[in-house]
Order: C-alpha cells, then structure tokens, then sequence
C-alpha cells in the first residue's frame, strides 16, 4: 500500500534532496470483498510471502527522478505520477525489505536510471542511483557515491516523504476481488480500489504455483480529474531472499 504524503525538502550541508510526491495513496475500506476463494487464496499466499525472512522487488513505472543527480549536489524523486516532468527520467526500483514475525523491519529502494536523451540499446550512461532507507520510526535518503556501491552520507527524512513504511505487514487483502484466473503455472488474483485522490486502480497479483508465493504484480491507474493526473501503469517482479541482508549503514551527512 502506498502511504499519502507531502511535498518536503531537506537540506543538510551541501546535499539538498527536494522529494515532490504523489497522492498514490489507497482509500480503502477495511477487509475485501469480492470472490470468496479469491480472497481465500490471496490470504493464504499473503501470509507466507509475508513469513519469508526477506523480499526483493524490482519495479518500473511508479518513481521518476530528476536528470542531473550527482554526488553530493542535488536530486529530486517522485512517485504515483502518470507522467515525467521536463527534467525528469523514468526510474527502475530495487526495492529490499527485511521481515520478522510476518511484519517489515526495513525497507531499501535503491532507484536507477539512465542519462536522458540517450537511445542506445546498450552502453547508455547511468545517474549516480539514489537509495531510500527506510525504519519503522525513520526515514533517510542519500546517492550512492561510494567505490563498493553504497551511500556515502545520508540525510534524514519525515516518513510522510518515503512511498513505502516498516512495521507492518507487505501483503494485506484490501479491496474488491474478482475470480481467480489460471494461465499455466500461475494463479492470477485480480483486485479492485481507489486511490486517496479517487482515481481507480486494477492491480493484479501472480501466484507461482509451485512456491505459492507471489512472484509478479501489475497496476493499472485510472485517469484523475484533471489533465495532471493521466491514466498509467507500473509492474513488479518478486523474488524471495534466503536470509535477510545487512541493513544500509546510515551515517548521516555533516
């Protein structure tokens, strides 16, 4: 679920990190309804995806990040927008959460995308990738500057300025489900919501048969009330973790 927030900024010595974010949050109303075994299903899956010591997800389509990040100047990132302001670039998420007792202990989204203006179908130069750290009571955001691909200093955030949230359950069945649908290996759950700002969301979740486990997501956004707020699409790809990895070292900016 995505949390709603506001524009912020936060400055600390010569690294300015300006987070202009969406309303992408859900609007829903407590439980599911729908298809009974749907809802049966996506429970069960739920609970073992969430019961996995760690997940990655790879994303695309959901953040975009402005063209000209660079270490230690400035960056902006942006999320549950239809589309890319001028000096802005699509971004691919990275996203690693840590979970315990079927509830997230952190969450790392590491954001990378290619310098603009370039059509290459390889060998197109990469933005310095900014990574987002995330705790059930903190929140940071810094570029990866350093040789072994980390963060050379973060700077705190208010959690109202991160898209995703630690202390809580990843999976959780909220909204209207329809029947199920098979296609080979893969068990397809459809779901039915709305947005905080009313736009309408179809999000449909793969269960692999053979691990049931979630293995890929689609969402598909409704268009808004107004020409800011166009119709589009983001998907994911789940992969289980072994064990969980060490969490970012935070050492904040001075």
């Amino acid at each position: 679920m995505r949390a709603t927030s506001h524009a912020a900024r936060a400055t600390v010595a010569a690294l300015v990190v300006t987070l202009v974010v969406g309303t992408a949050a859900a609007a829903l109303a407590a439980g599911a309804t729908g298809d009974g075994a749907a809802i049966r299903l996506f429970r069960d899956v739920a609970a073992r995806t969430n019961a996995q010591p760690a997940m990655q997800i790879v994303q695309s389509g959901y953040m975009a990040e402005t063209a000209h990040v660079g270490s230690p100047t400035s960056f902006s990132y942006r999320w549950g927008f239809g589309t890319v302001p001028r000096g802005y670039v699509r971004s691919t998420e990275t996203i690693t959460y840590a979970q315990h007792l079927g509830r997230v202990v952190w969450v790392a989204d590491v954001l990378t995308a290619a310098a603009p203006g370039c059509h290459q179908v390889t060998g197109c130069p990469q933005l310095a990738p900014i990574e987002l750290f995330v705790t059930k009571v903190a929140a940071f955001a810094g570029v990866v500057d350093r040789p072994d691909a980390t963060v050379g200093c973060f700077v705190r955030e208010p959690l109202t300025n991160v898209p995703y949230r630690a202390g809580g359950r990843w999976w959780t069945a909220i909204g209207d489900f329809r029947p199920l649908i098979v296609r080979g290996n893969q068990v397809l759950v459809t779901i039915t919501y709305a947005w905080s700002d009313g736009r309408h969301v179809v999000e449909r979740d793969s269960i692999d048969h053979s691990t049931a486990l979630f293995s890929a997501s689609t969402f598909r956004v409704g268009a808004g009330s107004t020409s800011a707020q166009p119709p589009f699409s983001f998907a994911q790809r789940d992969t289980v973790l072994s064990y969980a990895p060490p969490a970012p070292r935070v050492t904040l900016c001075s």
